[in-house]
Formats: structure tokens, C-alpha cells, sequence
């Protein structure tokens, strides 16, 4: 599968079948307030850079799973919910939850193949996708053999790293559809600046 995840929106497609998944366009609008409002408003002052378009919401078809998406290491625990990509993209339309991706992989027979998870992070806020990766460090935080939960099934991390959003979509080992196997992906962000790379997570069934 040829594909590209979390491209910027002045990026130049590097293959004829993509997959764009924009995890990173995402904002606060906290100017001229305090770290300490900033942190307690953060929740409600993010904004999505590009947002979906009402039509491509309903196209999405968002649905809510049964079940929570837990990486107990980072302190991760949040809800599921489950869409579809649409014209070539993947946008998820919330912050909060992580988003499996139905039309990819094999998500509805997760023992087949691969299930692919995708969850936003904000740049300087608190949204469930930031527990996933080091801003100073620019490295995810989650390490090989630390335990995963999605809805009833148990995996543990077999790999995770960073790649360039320019590299992505030719990448193979991101986009391979193996039995039993979890991806999460995710944008790395930066302390300021839009994001240039793509956090990959990879697990494999217990």
C-alpha cells in the first residue's frame, strides 16, 4: 500500500495513491495568557488548523466503540471512536479520542492484519495524543515492551519512531497489514513551528 501521513498543507504528494492523515494541524488559541491559564484552558481554546468540512464529517461515518484505548506507561486513557478515510485523507474531527481507521488494515478481524489507530496531538497543550510523544527530546515516549490496551484486546510495543512526513507514505514497515499487529500514529510536535514528523507506534497482539 502506497500511502502519506500528517502532511503539511503546502506538501508535495510523493506518490499517486495517498493517504494524507493530518494529526498535526492543531492549535490553541491562548495568546496573552499565563502558563496557568494557558494549562487551564487548553482544552477548550484548540483549534484545528484544517479542519473537515461538514460533508466530509458525515462522509467519515464517526461511530463510537465500545471499549478504551490505554497506554498505561504514559498514563494514555481514552475513548475510541471509528472512521473512514475520505478524499484521501485522514482527519480525525475531534481531540480527545483515538480514531481506528476502518477502511485500512483489517481493523474489524484484528487478528488478520493490521489495525490502524490515529489520535492528534497539539502543540503546547494536553491532549490525550501528547502523552505519546517528547517535545524536547523529539521521540515518542512509549518503549519496546510496554503494554497496550485497544477495547478488549492486549498488545505489546515491538517498535516506535519517528518519521519524516516528506517519507512516510513510501515507508513499508509503516504500512504493512500483518496479523495481529497495532499501529498508532500520531504527529510529533515541535515547541514551535508546524510538525515535520510522524510519531509510529507498533505493537503485536499477546
Amino acid at each position: 500500500m502506497s500511502a502519506r501521513i500528517f502532511r503539511d498543507w503546502w506538501s508535495v504528494p510523493v506518490a499517486v495513491v495517498i493517504i494524507a492523515l493530518i494529526c498535526a494541524g492543531a492549535w490553541m488559541l491562548t495568546q496573552g495568557l499565563t502558563d496557568e491559564q494557558n494549562t487551564a484552558e487548553s482544552n477548550a481554546n484548540v483549534r484545528l488548523e484544517e479542519p473537515p468540512s461538514k460533508s466530509e464529517v458525515q462522509d467519515m461515518q464517526i461511530e463510537a466503540l465500545d471499549g478504551d484505548f490505554q497506554v498505561p506507561s504514559v498514563g494514555l486513557d481514552t475513548g475510541l471512536e471509528t472512521m473512514s478515510e475520505v478524499n484521501g485523507t485522514i482527519n480525525p474531527p475531534g481531540l480527545r479520542n483515538g480514531y481506528v481507521v476502518r477502511n485500512h488494515g483489517t481493523p474489524d478481524h484484528p487478528e488478520r492484519g493490521t489495525t490502524f489507530v490515529a489520535i492528534h496531538s497539539v502543540q503546547g497543550s494536553n491532549a490525550p495524543g501528547n502523552k505519546l510523544i517528547d517535545v524536547d527530546a523529539g521521540e515518542p515516549t512509549v518503549e519496546k515492551g510496554e503494554s497496550i490496551t485497544l477495547q478488549d484486546h492486549s498488545y505489546t510495543v515491538t517498535d516506535s519512531y519517528t518519521v519524516s512526513k516528506n517519507d512516510i507514505s513510501g515507508d513499508d514497515r509503516v504500512w504493512a497489514d500483518e496479523p495481529g499487529r497495532l499501529v498508532i500514529l500520531t504527529c510529533l510536535q515541535r515547541s514551535s513551528g508546524r510538525s515535520a514528523d510522524n510519531v509510529v507506534i507498533e505493537a503485536i497482539a499477546d
